[in-house]
């Protein structure tokens, strides 16, 4: 099923107004394993939360998620797999990233190990976008929960 029916779906089931709209379509991950290994951690809520650049959603032109937004996560192939809603959302500079918060993206086993591959990932995202990362570069995090699978 598609993101749309998906939300058409979740709407209908808990009569919400038709008006009521998500915020767009979201994968986490860059290809098909790591998409399918996120979603994983995201439905059995390991999974609670995802960080970016902020360039990255300034150059893209895209606005930078706010609390109460409501995204459908998708596959590898596009099709829904639940809807999250942020809870909360941070604006910080890399190196004020403080453990509490960066383990909630269910990924690393400890702060050094976090740092290490967001740094790689940012860095290299960097390269591609044209700008440079360092450890006082802005990050935008997100806080979500599943409402709906």
């Amino acid at each position: 099923m598609d993101a749309n029916e998906y939300w058409i779906k979740y709407k209908k089931e808990n009569n919400l107004p038709d008006g009521f709209k998500y915020n767009g379509e979201l994968q986490f991950g860059y290809d098909a394993d790591s998409i399918n290994r996120l979603n994983a951690l995201v439905l059995c809520g390991v999974k609670k939360a995802a960080c970016s650049t902020l360039v990255s959603y300034e150059l893209d032109m895209i606005s930078v998620p706010k609390k109460n937004n409501y995204y459908v996560l998708t596959d590898s192939m596009e099709q829904a797999v639940c809807i999250i809603k942020d809870v909360n959302v941070s604006i910080m500079a890399f190196n004020q990233m403080y453990w509490e918060l960066a383990q909630k993206e269910g990924e690393d086993s400890s702060m050094e190990e976090w740092r290490e591959s967001h740094r790689e990932y940012f860095e290299d995202e960097a390269i591609e976008l044209g700008t440079e990362f360092n450890d006082s570069s802005l990050i935008v995090f997100e806080e979500f929960e599943v409402v709906y699978k």
